[in-house]
């Protein structure tokens, strides 16, 4: 079992759970905002919850694996990296092996999504949360290219 860090408030929905050798990256469900009495009430209009998934592209044979979030959780993103990059179990676990570089592609957005291919080592996304797994050598170079890419969107609004 891992230790689960208390989110900070540039997280916005992203929490993180730490372990010796890697780290596990949760996005919980928006807060429901109908009344406790009302939880089998459907929504006036269920479109406005429909959100479009990017395709997995399930032909292309690869050992790596990336995952997907919203472009507006970008910058919760890059604060979720952050706080794994400042722990303990991180830190000790990095000064004692080579990080494993050149394993992330470019990320690239489209349709409201941001996807990245690199070595995730488990992900799934359930009805409350959605999770990416990722061993704590492959995490310096995921925000790095992640920050990159957030550096080019403010440059080019047009990528959104």
């Amino acid at each position: 079992m891992g230790v689960l860090l208390r989110p900070t408030p540039d997280m916005g929905a992203w929490v993180v759970e730490m372990f010796t050798d890697r780290t596990c990256l949760r996005r919980r469900a928006p807060a429901d905002s109908a009344s406790a009495g009302a939880r089998t009430a459907m929504p006036a209009d269920p479109a406005q919850d429909d959100v479009t998934l990017p395709e997995l592209d399930v032909e292309v044979a690869s050992s790596d694996r990336g995952f997907g979030f919203e472009v507006t959780d970008l910058a919760p993103v890059i604060a979720t990296l952050d706080q794994v990059l400042d722990d303990p179990l991180y830190l000790d676990y990095i000064g004692r092996v080579n990080v494993d570089l050149g394993r992330w592609t470019a990320p690239h957005a489209e349709d409201g999504w941001i996807t990245i291919d690199g070595p995730v080592t488990n992900a799934a996304t359930r009805i409350h949360d959605r999770t990416v797994e990722l061993s704590h050598v492959h995490v310096a170079e995921l925000r790095l290219k992640l920050v990159d890419f957030a550096d080019a969107l403010a440059v080019d609004d047009t990528s959104w």
